[in-house]
């Protein structure tokens, strides 16, 4: 079977319309062949139900493993973005807990700090493949070499959200745990204080007894054995609300003065990493700033071969092995087009257009384009929001009332509406709805925060 696409679909579409004298088919309809709506992609990842199939769960979920290696060309493929899948997979986990109940900063506290001790045992189970990221891996290795050495400085890994920033950093804990302790920190609340700030930083090294200044926290923590901490999700940091200032302060002084002791490495979205440049200057302070970027057309072609290399798909029916190779070459470079190498969603574009049949080998048909008609509706205020929540990595509804200054009810209403929109993916507190946990959808992060920034609601 020959690969369809929707270019040769939709044009079809519009001579058919006009051979019948029917007006042709709006490009911002729900109905256009050859679109899937935002809230019909939110669906489809990540599920709240069970995997239904084999075929979802390697797409979807499952991280790509060493049996799953392969040959394009000449090259041998090592290495991949563990990835998002394996980063996701966990939140998903995550993520269903905090919807049963989110209801005390304990409990949050708990599931986050058990979540980031499976995220690492898990990485280290698995040993995920790395695609790419050559340079930059390298970087981190220079980094650390030179930290070994006895020239440490704070080192920073900034990319958008959907790039794999977090399955990048984690690699790093698979290969250096056997020759120096490494800790792996992802930041679930936002310090507010002083105190909050230097209790996280306590914690990397398994410090209960709390410093009670910042020259007290310098001193304990320069007492500890030499780590390696790698800090993910440094955006949880910019939280705008009272007290975050002398928090983020805080957090700066004590790396900057524990950094020849220990190895600080830090995991930031890019417009975050901007907006922190911006207003506190933190370039001033990181010697290394390595950027990851989402897939680029051969990096993203891997992936997908990767993934379909187990779950038996055939582009063609002939058995002519250049003729499935041109068909897949294809396929990558519209999911590429499509996707903008954001590899969980060029990944949820395949999996809807695959065509399981007991009776037949798997098929596709043609693939949809992420309809952007929802966005565009939005108002100014919806934008608004939708950028707060993008670089703060998510907020609950009192945060968001606070930072908008607007009652906790009227906060409730917006967010609950991005949601049913299919913008937003929403976790639920059983006991006070101003705690329910609002976070950009994972598979639209890269089209949201284009059109964030195409409506001047993003700034680089």
């Amino acid at each position: 079977m020959d690969v369809q696409f929707p270019l040769v679909s939709k044009a079809w579409q519009t001579i058919k319309s006009l051979l019948s004298g029917q007006a042709p088919i709006s490009s911002d309809s729900d109905s256009i062949e050859g679109k899937l709506s935002l809230k019909e992609i939110t669906q489809l990842y990540p599920r709240n139900k069970p995997i239904a199939s084999e075929v979802e769960k390697s797409l979807l979920y499952n991280p790509i493993r060493p049996d799953r290696q392969f040959r394009t060309d000449s090259t041998f493929i090592s290495s991949t973005e563990p990835t998002a899948e394996l980063s996701s997979e966990l939140s998903s986990e995550l993520s269903s807990e905090l919807s049963a109940d989110i209801g005390s900063d304990q409990h949050l506290q708990k599931l986050s700090e058990q979540t980031n001790q499976n995220l690492v045992t898990t990485s280290l189970a698995y040993d995920s493949l790395f695609i790419g990221r050559d340079i930059q891996r390298q970087k981190v290795i220079d980094a650390i070499t030179r930290w070994q050495n006895n020239k440490g400085e704070l080192t920073a890994v900034i990319g958008p959200f959907g790039s794999g920033v977090s399955s990048f950093l984690n690699q790093f804990h698979y290969q250096y745990h056997l020759t120096e302790p490494v800790t792996y920190l992802s930041f679930y609340h936002a310090a507010l204080s002083t105190k909050e700030a230097i209790a996280n930083l306590c914690y990397c090294f398994n410090i209960t007894d709390e410093p009670k200044s910042i020259t007290a926290a310098i001193s304990l923590i320069n007492q500890q054995d030499s780590h390696i901490i790698i800090i993910d999700d440094l955006h949880k940091l910019m939280l705008r609300m009272m007290g975050n200032y002398q928090a983020l302060v805080t957090f700066a002084t004590v790396i900057m003065e524990t950094r020849q002791q220990h190895c600080w490495i830090l995991g930031c979205e890019t417009y975050v990493w901007h907006r922190l440049s911006s207003q506190y200057s933190i370039t001033n302070f990181v010697k290394t700033i390595i950027r990851l970027d989402y897939f680029s057309l051969l990096e993203l072609r891997d992936v997908i071969q990767c993934k379909t290399t187990n779950i038996g798909l055939i582009l063609t029916h002939d058995g002519n092995e250049d003729a499935e190779k041109t068909a897949f070459e294809q396929l990558t470079k519209q999911l590429h087009q499509v996707s903008g190498g954001h590899s969980k969603l060029a990944c949820v574009l395949l999996f809807n257009a695959l065509t399981e049949d007991p009776n037949h080998p798997l098929s596709i048909e043609p693939i949809c384009t992420p309809d952007t008609t929802t966005l565009k509706q939005c108002s100014d205020e919806d934008l608004f929001s939708l950028a707060e929540l993008y670089v703060h990595g998510g907020l609950r509804i009192f945060q968001h009332a606070e930072i908008f200054a607007t009652s906790v009810e009227q906060s409730s209403l917006k967010l609950e509406y991005l949601s049913r929109q299919g913008l937003l993916k929403a976790h639920y507190s059983k006991q006070d709805f101003a705690q329910h946990n609002y976070v950009i959808t994972p598979t639209l992060t890269r089209l949201i925060a284009t059109h964030l920034v195409n409506h001047n609601k993003l700034y680089l």
